[in-house]
């Protein structure tokens, strides 16, 4: 099954640094943020990678080329401009064609969630698409319940989430091609196209995963931490 690694785009909440670096290289625990995902995902099992690149893409392809040194193969489809994560997949879609199922790993991410389990659950339900789910995710800013009248009565300040939270890892059969739009988003549009039409689209949920979004430059120091 290929893993598809989506790193287009400005990276813009993580200036000044992606000025001059892209998203994907900027390194965490003396390794760029990709290497970790690529190194996790070939702990569980995956050798074929495709990479969506854009700005600043150059650096990732001369730091990992063909995958060879990595014992695995690398395969980058280019954007000169952003073309959103949909839009990213639609780009493959060539190198997706044959493909019965694939998986979808944003670029962005630090997290050990089970792939194993949840490819496993896609292929054993047949569902068109499967999402994972972490728990525990913390919000960014406080969270407030107030009464009719505006009274707060319970505030609390980056609480951790007790719903199941997109872990941006997704399963997907090569059929669900034809949902994937040029310059759309995944989650807010594809995802939800899916679920409107009807098809059959079922949750993964690790519920001992650790999740680190890596999207801004406040998020580095608890990544460090976290790895």
């Amino acid at each position: 099954m290929k893993a598809v690694i989506l790193c287009a785009g400005y990276g813009t909440r993580m200036r000044p640094l992606t000025y001059y670096v892209n998203k994907g290289m900027i390194p965490v625990a003396g390794q760029p943020i990709l290497e970790h995902i690529i190194a996790k995902l070939v702990r569980q099992g995956f050798d074929d990678f495709i990479i969506a690149i854009s700005h600043l893409g150059e650096q990732v392809e001369n730091y990992f080329g063909t995958g060879e040194r990595f014992d695995i193969r690398i395969q980058y489809v280019h954007s000169d401009e952003p073309v959103g994560t949909a839009g990213e997949i639609y780009k493959m879609r060539k190198l997706l064609a044959h493909e019965r199922n694939f998986l979808v790993h944003y670029g962005d991410i630090i997290t050990n969630l089970d792939t194993q389990g949840l490819v496993r659950k896609h292929v054993q339900s047949e569902a068109l698409a499967t999402i994972g789910f972490v728990s525990g995710v913390r919000v960014h800013t406080g969270v407030a319940r107030l009464d009719e009248n505006d009274n707060v009565i319970e505030f609390e300040e980056k609480p951790q989430l007790k719903r199941a939270c997109h872990a941006a890892v997704n399963c997907f059969q090569g059929v669900a091609l034809e949902y994937f739009k040029d310059g759309e988003d995944i989650a807010t549009e594809t995802l939800p196209a899916m679920i409107a039409a009807g098809e059959k689209v079922v949750g993964f949920v690790d519920q001992d995963a650790y999740w680190q979004d890596v999207g801004r430059l406040s998020d580095l120091e608890e990544a460090e931490n976290l790895l």
